[in-house]
């Protein structure tokens, strides 16, 4: 099923998604459709490329921090393998 989502800006690197999605659900980006690998709640993202390890993540045209290690495009981004040194 294709699910709604947000990307802001052409730099983003994650769209966040409009509604609960899961794994096998489908999203639109500039470069086309990708498949999700994970169940994947409302306003919570998705990498939109495939991310290295210490890749910057990009979300509303703006670095929020870095992936810790690889991530595919598809996969859910969040604290379980992002990570961010802002105010530390």
């Amino acid at each position: 099923m294709l699910r709604r989502s947000l990307i802001i800006d052409p730099r983003d690197t994650v769209a966040v998604l409009l509604e609960n999605a899961q794994k096998g659900d489908t999203v639109e980006t500039p470069e086309g459709t990708i498949t999700l690998l994970d169940d994947i709640e409302f306003a919570h993202k998705t990498a939109i490329v495939d991310h290295s390890p210490r890749q910057p993540v990009y979300k509303y045209g703006h670095e929020i921090g870095y992936t810790e290690n690889a991530v595919p495009k598809g996969s859910w981004i969040h604290n379980h393998n992002m990570r961010c040194d802002r105010g530390r």
